[in-house]
This record gives structure tokens, sequence and C-alpha cells, in this order.
């Protein structure tokens, strides 16, 4: 048998941003995000890779964190399990949270590498205030991630031809990002996705 070994590497912070709003694709994008972060903790052995979770409340237009960095297999997968779907989606907020995050865990692990992974239709419908544009406010949280220098990659889990266009293309260019349809995301090459987008 042969498994193929990276070389040594600065570790990852991953915060994965979830759009688990209700949708016919919620829970491929749920199960999806599981995949890749079980993938990363498992092929993390002396690397010491972190992945996050930030997701939607049901009935609460915000996001939150619903996992802190760890590289605990266990705890992923036990917060993992218990995403709610949502009946709104709130992706400039879940897109600040990964920030912030992010940020603060720079101060305690100077030589990790950030990247917010989200995992969304494209489609947000909540601003960060009310009477807001929500897409207008995905696109300047896209543009903070740029400024912060923290990668974005947009898994768009957007279904062609159906109304109500993804602003998944646009979210990447606005943080100089990578754009990846859901379909060209497997997990056993998703740590070397990230090697070339970080």
């Amino acid at each position: 048998m042969r498994r193929k070994v990276r070389a040594s590497r600065v570790p990852f912070d991953v915060c994965f941003v979830v759009d688990n709003s209700y949708s016919l694709q919620a829970e491929a994008m749920v199960e999806k995000v599981k995949g890749l972060a079980f993938r990363l903790l498992e092929d993390a052995a002396g690397r010491g890779d972190r992945v996050a979770l930030v997701a939607f409340r049901s009935g609460v237009p915000r996001a939150t964190v619903a996992l802190r960095p760890t590289g605990s297999l266990r705890l992923a997968a036990e917060r993992l399990r218990a995403i709610p779907l949502s009946g709104r989606t709130p992706l400039p907020h879940g897109l600040q949270l990964a920030r912030l995050l992010l940020r603060q865990e720079a101060f305690k692990r100077a030589n990790a590498r950030p990247i917010v992974v989200a995992l969304t239709d494209g489609a947000p419908n909540v601003p960060l205030r009310a009477g807001g544009d929500a897409v207008a406010d995905a696109l300047a949280a896209a543009g903070e991630l740029r400024r912060s220098r923290i990668p974005l990659v947009v898994v768009d889990a957007s279904v062609p031809g159906r109304p109500g266009a993804s602003v998944g293309r646009e979210l990447a260019r606005a943080a100089r990002g990578t754009h990846l349809p859901i379909a060209a995301v497997a997990a056993d090459v998703f740590p070397d996705v990230l090697e070339h987008v970080a």
C-alpha cells in the first residue's frame, strides 16, 4: 500500500462558514463540510491543523461561532452533528465572525495560516443592519477578509438554473480568493486545495 505523505508545512487554522439555511442544498452542504473538516483533522497529525465553525442559528438573524478552533476530531464531529437548519442566510455576519475569530487566534498562533472556507448557495438575505443590502454587505465582508490578508475559498452550492443568482463568484473576487463549485471539492484532495490557495 502507498500513502501520500506531505512535506512539513505551516499548520492551517480553517474557519468553515456553513450556509445551513433551509434549502434543497442545506443537507448536502452540511454533509460536505463534515467530510472536509474530518479529512483535514484526520490528515493533521503532527502538523497542528485546526478547524472552526460558524453557522446560522434557527430563528435568529445572526451567525454564531458553533465551534472555536480545535484539532479534536471528536469535538468537531459532535458540533457538526448538532448543526440545525436555519430559515435565513446572514452570510455577511458569518464572514465577519470568521474574520474576527481568526484574527483573535492569530495572536495565539502567529505561525498558523488562517483560511475561511464558505460553503454557500451564494444567496445572502440578511443584511448587517435593518434596511440594508445583504449582497452588498457580504461583498464588503469579503473585502475585509482581503484587507486582513485572510484567504477566502467559496465552495458554491448554488443550483444551476435555479431562480436567484448566486454571488459566489463575486464574493471570491471581492476577497481575491478562490471560487469552486461544490461538486469539484473532494475531501481527499482538500488539504492540497488549501495548500494552493493559502
